[in-house]
């Protein structure tokens, strides 16, 4: 079967049009994937996940991200109106079942989608896991606000009013400050100039829907404490990601979690994930 390519939008209430992509072999496994954030994209890098002669992929930029619009619209955005959007979308394609592949916030979205429409599932693969309970979010949040006083850029809330209210060129240094905080959190870093020419409008945009979504605390629920995974759920985890390890250890605290565990951090791309996440995938 000849490899298609598609895309365009799905328009939604309250005036959001959530951009799409569909890679692969049509009618073939369908499987959703579903990138970080929150206010992160898709893009054409996160196909090498999946062999594209055996799968039939939907890449999804979720409400306010990416080419998503209206970009960075906080507005009616939440995890709730996103895991809706994910089922809007599957039955726009006629789908009558998904796979998801969910990566670090992607991964809760997958979860929550779980919840609600587990008879819409084949499979469900987790990756660099993120769940936002509250001591998880607390942990991060402090951690976070530390590395903002060290670098003399004051706390996540600070930042998150100087995004909303300040000058053009505030809400631009509110952005690196919060881009290099976290960077640094992930033993990640970007030289200040190269970070200085990524830091864009539309940079600022997706940073400030992510404050919106950290300072709400990722809208986790009381509910969401009673969660349970199906059984034909994946976990591929790195061992070095702090906060995707906190995450694993809260799944398995209520149940059994099948889990795969690398010497890797959080990044999805690094060798170790990429191939565990293409083996996870095969369709021999």
């Amino acid at each position: 079967m000849p490899l298609n390519e598609a895309s365009g939008y799905l328009t939604r209430q309250n005036g959001h049009r959530l951009y799409w992509e569909r890679h692969g072999t049509f009618g073939a496994e369908p499987v959703f994937f579903l990138h970080g954030g929150p206010g992160g994209c898709c893009s054409r890098q996160h196909l090498g996940f999946f062999d594209l002669r055996h799968f039939d992929v939907i890449l999804l930029d979720q409400r306010g991200c990416g080419r998503s619009r209206p970009h960075g619209q906080r507005r009616h955005n939440n995890s709730r109106l996103c895991v809706q959007d994910i089922e809007a979308l599957r039955l726009h394609f006629g789908l009558e079942q998904i796979s998801l592949l969910g990566i670090s916030w992607g991964s809760w979205l997958a979860i929550q989608y779980q919840q609600q429409y587990r008879c819409a599932l084949r499979k469900t693969t987790l990756v660099s896991i993120f769940v936002p309970f509250p001591a998880n979010v607390r942990t991060f949040d402090r951690a976070i606000n530390a590395a903002l006083q060290v670098a003399g850029s004051g706390s996540s809330r600070s930042l998150y009013h100087k995004l909303d209210q300040g000058s053009e060129d505030q809400q631009r240094q509110a952005a690196m400050q919060w881009l290099q905080a976290t960077l640094g959190l992930n033993g990640q870093s970007m030289p200040t100039e190269v970070l200085a020419r990524f830091t864009d409008q539309e940079a600022i945009r997706a940073v400030r829907l992510e404050l919106h979504y950290h300072l709400n605390r990722y809208f986790f629920s009381q509910a969401d404490e009673n969660l349970s995974l199906s059984s034909d759920t994946l976990v591929i985890q790195g061992v070095k990601d702090t906060y995707g390890m906190s995450s694993l250890r809260w799944l398995r605290q209520r149940q059994f979690v099948e889990a795969r565990l690398l010497r890797a951090g959080h990044n999805a791309f690094e060798p170790a994930v990429l191939d565990a996440v293409r083996h996870a995938l095969r369709r021999d």
